[in-house]
């Protein structure tokens, strides 16, 4: 006696639909379980601009629409797009992200950490206030702000939430991977901004 897959299905179907279910489902989207103790309001986000100047090898990174549009009239950068988003004010959960730069070497840097804030400010970096405000740690829904240093004639950081474009920039650039610089809500995560 033959026994085909078509005579056995309905039974098969039936014992699955009846066995409990031993594990719990995972939720598709990180942020349903945030909550405003927890996480920043996503209608509170704005985008992170990232502008870049060739000639002197230094990327820019704003919240500030004014500085794009003023940049840009410069001649000086091209406008690389949106890097990421973040918050411009303290959402729960969030640190700062600070900006400093050094005019003697034309480079920005960017960073969550108080010690490197204080370095740098002690290695001729001048405060630029803060850019914005960031994840210390991925919660969320948040994913890994990458930063990567150039050391040359000019230093550079590039910061990108993209680990193929952080890996082009180490293997083909000069660049030097330094880590996760904080945590941001990726602009390809579907959230709409208006």
């Amino acid at each position: 006696m033959r026994i085909t897959l078509l005579s056995v299905l309905p039974a098969i179907v039936s014992l699955v639909q009846a066995a409990p279910h031993s594990r719990p489902s995972t939720p598709v989207n990180p942020r349903a379980q945030a909550t405003s103790e927890t996480c920043g309001s996503i209608t509170d986000l704005v985008p992170l601009f990232e502008i870049y100047a060739p000639a002197n090898t230094v990327h820019f990174y704003t919240v500030d629409d004014s500085t794009i549009t003023s940049a840009m009239q410069s001649d000086v950068y091209t406008f690389n797009g949106v890097a990421a988003l973040i918050f411009p004010t303290t959402e729960p959960s969030t640190v700062p992200f600070f900006c400093l730069v050094n005019t003697g070497i034309s480079t920005f840097f960017y960073t969550t950490s108080a010690t490197e804030r204080s370095s740098a400010l002690a290695s001729g970096y001048s405060d630029d206030g803060i850019a914005g405000y960031v994840y210390p740690t991925q919660i969320c829904g948040s994913v890994p702000l990458y930063r990567a240093h150039f050391i040359g004639a000019n230093a550079d950081y590039l910061y990108t939430t993209s680990a193929a474009e952080r890996d082009n920039a180490v293997l083909n650039q000069g660049f030097v991977d330094e880590g996760i610089a904080g945590y941001v809500v990726e602009l390809a995560s579907g959230i709409i901004i208006d």
